[in-house]
């Protein structure tokens, strides 16, 4: 696992890269003695570094920022078989060749994976021999509880490295960061520390031949992996395509739905919400108005004066419209019920079903609230955008009734501090042209 440093927070950036790398030089240091006189076999770490190698070249990107390897499976029986001393000298040699050499990636990102590996390597050793169990002599079912006590280890400490360097580098927070890339998939992150385990267990009770019958599982699992990592990607990617539908409508309802995502994620994470939660709030603020793909909302969504009793009742049908759309995927049905309330209000006076705040979902009530914030903070074709602090004003007033009253202060609050600025809208200017291209397109 890795991470791919845009520095965010610079000073804690440098006390924890200071950190980590004295750390890991000093452990080094104080274990060379001890490893020189137990020199493992040449062939065993040079089909260590081989398979170690191969793994690295080809990682796993993470939906958090960084990537991940399956190479848990060869590095944890190597620690038990000849300690953490020598499978830190295995790894530093496949990194500086991998990620210095191969991919010639910069040497402060190399020297990181480095030292947090090699971390990672004296904390697992050090806990499962503090839990009762003996390197290089492995006893099961005895060291059961060594065992899983190590590879417990071996996943804190590597997930916590990856997932606070992201934080400092490029955001959001280290917690956050460890709930995207490991909380959510985190089955298929132990299956591998287990698999490694298992591996261990067998080389101390049926010999090195013993581990070939963990090939066609090791390779299932990491397929299985791959997959899992492909689809979350591309499940983000087809949210997006569908954003690609309302172009065809009015470039405006597009260029909306993107804003009043990245509004809705600031809020759903000042609100302290879970990142899966976040993840579902950003799909459905995507195509939160796909209902309005029919044809009858063209002139609707494009009409300077008011709308007609017939033509609310037909905009007022979207929210469900969209939502039945959404739903027919089924990894998006938390996303499609968001969609369905986000025009519902506290006072029971929204639509479609006149709900009440403890009846609509929070991403729903995050969602209003993003909507109409960008809704009055751009141009419409009724009317020019209003000031930030005009529509700070419009929300406050309308807390408790139209709006969540959490909601609106935890946009007030973030504002405050400076985490809600404005982002950029095209003027009506621009959306009128980006009509007449639609239209020419077309």
């Amino acid at each position: 696992m890795s991470e791919s440093p845009s520095i965010r927070h610079p000073f804690l950036f440098r006390v924890y890269y200071a950190a980590v790398v004295i750390g890991a030089c000093a452990l080094l240091a104080t274990h060379t003695p001890a490893a020189g006189s137990a020199f493992p076999a040449p062939l065993l770490l040079a089909g260590a570094f081989a398979i170690l190698l191969a793994s690295e070249l080809g990682p796993m990107v993470l939906p958090g920022g960084g990537y991940a390897t399956v190479s848990t499976v060869v590095t944890l029986p190597l620690l038990m078989v000849v300690g953490p001393f020598w499978v830190s000298v295995v790894d530093l040699a496949v990194n500086l060749v991998a990620h210095g050499v191969i991919r010639r990636q910069p040497a402060q990102r190399v020297l990181h994976n480095m030292a947090i590996y090699t971390l990672g390597y004296f904390a697992t050793g050090a806990t499962y021999v503090w839990a009762g169990g003996t390197i290089a002599n492995v006893r099961f079912p005895a060291d059961a509880l060594s065992l899983f006590v190590a590879s417990l280890t071996y996943f804190l400490v590597n997930s916590a490295c990856v997932s606070t360097v992201i934080g400092l580098t490029a955001g959001p927070s280290p917690w956050r960061v460890w709930q995207r890339n490991f909380q959510q998939g985190i089955l298929h992150h132990l299956s591998f520390v287990a698999l490694g385990a298992l591996v261990a267990v067998v080389w101390f009770s049926a010999g090195p031949w013993g581990i070939g019958l963990f090939a066609l599982p090791f390779l299932v699992s990491r397929y299985s992996f791959k997959v899992h990592l492909e689809l979350r990607s591309d499940l983000k990617e087809f949210v997006r395509a569908l954003t690609e539908v309302l172009e065809e409508v009015d470039p405006y309802t597009r260029h909306h739905s993107v804003r009043v995502s990245q509004y809705a994620v600031r809020l759903a994470r000042g609100l302290k919400r879970p990142e899966s939660e976040v993840d579902e709030i950003e799909y459905a603020a995507l195509v939160h108005d796909l209902g309005k793909i029919g044809p009858q909302h063209q002139h609707i969504l494009q009409k300077p004066g008011s709308l007609s009793h017939e033509e609310q009742r037909t905009l007022r049908a979207h929210p469900a419209a969209g939502a039945e759309i959404v739903a027919k995927v089924r990894a998006l049905r938390r996303a499609s019920e968001i969609v369905l309330s986000h025009h519902e209000r506290p006072d029971g006076q929204g639509y479609p079903f006149g709900l009440r705040s403890a009846d609509v979902p929070v991403g729903a009530r995050i969602l209003n609230v993003a909507d109409a914030f960008d809704a009055m903070t751009s141009d419409r074709p009724y009317r020019r955008a209003l000031p930030m602090e005009a529509a700070l004003r419009e929300l406050e007033r309308g807390a408790g009734t139209q709006f969540d009253a959490q909601v609106v202060k935890c946009l007030l609050r973030l504002h405050a501090g400076g985490e809600f600025d404005l982002i950029p809208s095209p003027s009506s200017e621009d959306l009128q042209l980006l009509r007449l291209k639609t239209r020419v397109g077309g």
